[in-house]
C-alpha cells in the first residue's frame, strides 16, 4: 500500500476523528511531509478533509468518496482482507468479476462502479446505470450443488435490504424475485450468474451484481425505465455510500456461508410485498394470474392460479403486481 492509500485508510478508520501528522506518520512509518503530501493530494481529489495546526487532519463526516479505503474501514474484522477494486466507470462489474473468477480470484472478490456502460441485469437483460448509483458484483464461490446454489438468489435480496434499513433506515421492500422497491418504484436491480463446473457436476463460482439508484436524476434514467425506476435520494443524499457497501458486501458474505440454512426465508418473507397480491405472469409464453398465497422455503411463489385447481409452483420468471384496489 502506497503513503496516500495508508494514509487514507487511517482517516477513513478514524472519521471525524482528528490526527495529528506526528501521530499518522509514525503509525505509518513515514515523514511528516509526506503525510502532507498525500493528504493534498487527497484533498484535490475531493476528499473533505480538515487541517489544523492544533488538532491535525480529520476525514469529516461529509467526506463520501467511494474508495476500496473507505469501504474497507466499513467491513468486520473478518472481512477486512477482501479483494476490492473500486472503478469510477467500466462496461460491466459482471463482466470484470467474472475475468477475475477466471483467472482465479477468490471468495468475495468485489468490484465496484459508480457508472457502468453496459450493465448486465436479470434474464439476459440491459440494466440502467448512470452516475449516481452504486454498482458492484461479488464472488461467491460456495461448495454446493447448482440445484442448492440458487438460493443465492433471495439471499442476495435479502441482504442489499438489510444493508438499506440498518445503515439508512429507509421503507424499502422486496419484490420476487430479488428487486428492491420504495415509493412503487424499483431501486435495487440484482443479478446471479452461475459459472458451471463440469468437471465435478457443481459450479465454480457465483457472481452477485447489484446495482443502487442511491442519488440518480429520474432525467438519467432511459426510454421506458423512467416510468418504473425510483432512487433513494433525490439531490440531498447522506454521506454513507461506503457504509452501505460495505454492508451489503457483509450481510451477502454471511448469508453464503451456508445456504442450505434457510432461516433468512423468513426475513424475505416479512419483507416482500407480492404476498397476498394478484400477480400476472407467463407459463410457456402463455398469459397467466392468480393470488400468491405463501412463499416456500425454496423461493418459489405458491400461487392461486385463476381457473385451476393445482396451486402454481412458481421457481423463476417476471411478475407483474396489480395495484390492490
Amino acid at each position: 500500500m502506497d503513503t496516500r492509500s495508508a494514509v487514507l485508510q487511517l482517516l477513513e478508520e478514524n472519521k471525524s476523528m482528528a490526527l495529528s501528522g506526528q501521530q499518522i506518520a509514525d503509525r505509518l512509518g513515514v515523514t511528516r511531509a509526506a503525510v502532507w503530501k498525500a493528504v493534498k493530494s487527497l484533498q484535490e481529489d475531493g476528499y473533505s478533509i480538515t487541517a489544523t495546526t492544533n488538532k491535525g487532519y480529520m476525514l469529516t463526516g461529509a467526506s463520501d468518496v467511494v474508495s476500496v479505503e473507505g469501504i474497507r474501514a466499513a467491513l468486520p474484522d473478518r472481512y477486512k482482507n477482501l479483494a476490492l477494486e473500486v472503478k469510477q466507470s467500466t462496461v460491466s462489474t459482471n463482466i470484470d468479476v467474472g475475468a477475475a473468477a477466471a483467472s482465479g480470484a477468490p471468495h468475495g472478490t468485489t468490484v465496484v462502479a459508480l457508472e457502468q456502460k453496459s450493465g448486465q441485469g436479470r434474464l439476459g437483460k440491459s440494466f440502467c446505470s448512470p452516475k449516481g448509483g452504486l454498482y458492484f458484483s461479488t464472488l461467491i464461490r460456495p461448495t454446493l450443488s447448482i440445484d442448492k446454489a440458487v438460493m443465492i438468489t433471495p439471499a442476495a435480496a435479502v441482504a442489499a435490504h438489510k444493508a438499506i434499513t440498518d445503515i439508512l433506515g429507509l421503507p424499502v421492500s422486496i419484490k420476487w424475485v430479488n428487486d428492491i422497491y420504495m415509493n412503487g418504484r424499483k431501486v435495487v436491480g440484482i443479478s446471479t450468474q452461475a459459472q458451471a463446473d463440469i468437471a465435478v457436476g457443481g459450479i465454480s463460482g457465483i457472481i452477485v451484481g447489484t446495482g443502487i439508484n442511491y442519488n440518480t436524476a429520474q432525467s438519467d434514467f432511459s426510454g421506458d425505465i423512467q416510468n418504473k425506476a425510483g432512487s433513494l435520494y433525490y439531490g440531498d443524499a447522506p454521506a454513507k455510500r461506503n457504509e452501505l457497501i460495505a454492508a451489503a458486501i457483509t450481510a451477502l458474505l454471511d448469508l453464503s456461508k451456508d445456504l442450505t440454512d434457510k432461516s433468512y426465508m423468513d426475513y424475505y418473507r416479512k419483507h416482500c410485498f407480492v404476498l397476498g397480491a394478484r400477480v400476472d405472469y407467463e407459463i410457456d409464453r402463455e398469459a397467466k394470474s392468480g393470488i400468491v398465497e405463501e412463499l416456500d422455503d425454496n423461493g418459489a411463489l405458491i400461487i392461486a392460479e385463476d381457473g385451476r385447481k393445482e396451486k402454481r409452483h412458481l421457481s423463476c420468471g417476471e411478475i407483474s403486481v396489480r395495484p390492490r384496489s
